[in-house]
């Protein structure tokens, strides 16, 4: 046998990657093989090396040591310029942009009125906002330091019941954006910094 061919496990333990990432790589064709006169298939290192170079597939494989030191870095990356894991700005994606329209159907689908809808949205939209700002890093390379600079907007919403409408334009969204004021004071939600506490409590479950 040739000096400069391996076998798919020799090489694998050569690039410190499992050798089931070698062989996907092969069946995709992204690694060449030589084939013996036996039928073994065998991996030319020089050959494979420089396919390595020009395909990033096997570097982003599964388990293997530069495997996940690759994906370490790209996260990494990705978390720089955002503040955001990528899994959980994704996450994050959907349960601003979509969950509320799906809560406000959800909750008509239960027999909910408008404004027991409107404030199912409400709850969710906060407990997705102190969630959102705990997890989310403000020392990153981009500067970003507002994270729904980065999230998807919240959808807009049209309600036609006058009572449900009074409540949204006293307790949805400030005109500066910082919410419903969840608080027991004067002018705030009966009860309300109790649970806001209960937020912020769930939300530092989720801080990395």
């Amino acid at each position: 046998m040739s000096s400069g061919l391996l076998t798919m496990s020799a090489y694998a333990a050569t690039i410190g990657v499992n050798p089931s990432t070698v062989s996907r790589a092969v069946e995709r064709g992204s690694l060449p093989v030589v084939v013996l006169s036996d039928g073994r298939r065998m991996i030319d290192r020089q050959a494979a090396d420089a396919a390595r170079r020009q395909n990033s597939n096997i570097k982003n494989g599964h388990g293997g040591r530069p495997d996940r030191a690759e994906r370490r870095r790209s996260t990494w990356r990705a978390k720089s310029a955002t503040g955001f894991d990528p899994a959980i700005l994704a996450a994050l994606h959907v349960m601003r942009g979509r969950w509320p329209t799906l809560i406000r159907k959800a909750m008509a689908v239960l027999g909910a009125a408008e404004i027991d809808q409107a404030r199912a949205v409400l709850s969710l939209s906060e407990m997705v906002a102190y969630l959102a700002a705990l997890v989310h890093e403000e020392r990153n390379r981009a500067g970003v330091w507002d994270w729904r600079k980065v999230v998807e907007d919240e959808p807009k919403m049209s309600w036609t019941d006058p009572a449900t409408i009074e409540f949204v334009e006293r307790w949805g969204e400030a005109a500066d954006g910082t919410g419903v004021t969840w608080t027991s004071d004067e002018g705030g939600i009966e009860g309300g910094s109790e649970l806001a506490q209960e937020f912020l409590d769930a939300g530092l479950a989720a801080k990395p």
